[in-house]
C-alpha cells in the first residue's frame, strides 16, 4: 500500500502591523480607541489687532451692545457689592452673547473682537466634528467642546449654531431622543460654563425658547447703510494711489450687499488689475469694480431665485 503523504500549506508571514490593521476593522475597538483619545471638536483662533471692536465697521448700536455684555462682567465687582448681583446670577464670568443676522455682515468678526478685547482666544467649534452618527456621541462632543474652551481660558464660539439651537423635536419624530439629548446637554453646559459664549445664527426665529432665556443679550447684525459701504471700499482696497474709482459711486451701486460681498468684489477686483507682466501698471478702475458689483448682484439673485423655487416645491 503506497505511503500517504502529508503536505503542509505554506506559513504565511503576517506584517508587523496586521493586528492593527484588524483593529481598525472592529467599530467597537475603533470607538474604544476614540474614547481613549477625545477627539478635537474645534480649533483655537488667536484674534489679531486688526480685529479690534472699534476698527470694526459695524452699525453703532451693534457695538454698543458688545460693549454692554462685556462691562457688565468688568464691573462684576461694583454689581455684587451695590446688587448683590450673585444672588440671582451666580457665575461670576458668564457671559452669553447671540449675534444674529444675514451672513457677511460682521458676525465672526465680532466674535474675534470680543476674544481681543478680553485677551483670549476663540474656540471655535467643528461641527463636522461634534455631530455624529452614533447615539450619544454628539452629546459627549458637546460637554468636551466646553471642557477645550475652559482648559484654553477661551471665548467659546458656535458659528452658525442653527443645527444645535434649533427647537426641540416632538416625540414620536424620527430620532426625536437623540436630538433633544443633544439640546438638553447643550443647555446643561450653558448653565454650568463660567465664561464667554458666543453664537451666531442666520435664523434666529429657529432657536430653542428654553435656549433664548439663557442668552444675556440679542445683537442684530445688519447690511450695511451707504456711509459704510463706502468705509468698506475704502477699507478693502488698501493702495489708494492704485486705485481710479469713485468710492461714493460705488456705495450707491452695492446697495443691499454685506460686508463679505464688498471684501469679495474688492479682491476680485485686484486680482482683474492686476494681469499686466508689468506691476508697475496694475490698477483697480470704476469700470472693473462696477463689474464686480454686477457679478455678485446677479450669482445672489440667482441663488435666491433657487431658492424660491425650491420652497414652492415643499
Amino acid at each position: 500500500m503506497p505511503t500517504r503523504t502529508t503536505t503542509h500549506a505554506p506559513e504565511i508571514q503576517l506584517p508587523p502591523d496586521a493586528a492593527t490593521a484588524d483593529d481598525h476593522r472592529n467599530p467597537r475597538r475603533r470607538r474604544r480607541d476614540a474614547e481613549e483619545q477625545p477627539p478635537e471638536v474645534g480649533h483655537l483662533v488667536q484674534p489679531e489687532p486688526r480685529h479690534d471692536l472699534d476698527s470694526l465697521i459695524l452699525h453703532p448700536g451693534v457695538k454698543q451692545d458688545i460693549h454692554a455684555g462685556l462691562r457688565a462682567m468688568e464691573i462684576r465687582a461694583e454689581l455684587e457689592r451695590v446688587w448683590h448681583i450673585s444672588s440671582i446670577q451666580p457665575q461670576e464670568g458668564r457671559c452669553i452673547l447671540n449675534f444674529y443676522g444675514p451672513a457677511g455682515t460682521g458676525k465672526t468678526r465680532a466674535a474675534l473682537g470680543v476674544a481681543l478685547r478680553l485677551g483670549k482666544p476663540l474656540y471655535q467649534v467643528d461641527y463636522s466634528a461634534v455631530i455624529s452618527k452614533y447615539l450619544g456621541d454628539t452629546a459627549k462632543h458637546i460637554r468636551l467642546a466646553f471642557a477645550q474652551a475652559r482648559e484654553n481660558d477661551a471665548v467659546l464660539f458656535f458659528d452658525e449654531a442653527d443645527s444645535l439651537l434649533s427647537k426641540r423635536v416632538a416625540t414620536g419624530e424620527s430620532c426625536s431622543t437623540s436630538i433633544n439629548q443633544n439640546r438638553n446637554t447643550l443647555m446643561q453646559e450653558l448653565d454650568r460654563f463660567d465664561g464667554v459664549v458666543i453664537v451666531t445664527t442666520n435664523l434666529f426665529e429657529n432657536y430653542d425658547p428654553a435656549l433664548l432665556r439663557r442668552i444675556q443679550r440679542h445683537i442684530k447684525f445688519r447690511l450695511p447703510d451707504e456711509a459704510m459701504r463706502r468705509e468698506l471700499f475704502a477699507l478693502h482696497l488698501p493702495n489708494h494711489s492704485r486705485i481710479e474709482a469713485d468710492f461714493t459711486v460705488l456705495a450707491g451701486l452695492s446697495r443691499g450687499l454685506s460686508g463679505g460681498d464688498i471684501l469679495n468684489i474688492c479682491v476680485n477686483a485686484i486680482h482683474a488689475g492686476s494681469t499686466d507682466d508689468d506691476p508697475m501698471k496694475w490698477k483697480v478702475t470704476q469700470e472693473m469694480m462696477e463689474r464686480e458689483i454686477r457679478k455678485v448682484k446677479r450669482a445672489k439673485r440667482e441663488h435666491e431665485g433657487k431658492a424660491k423655487r425650491v420652497i414652492g416645491f415643499q
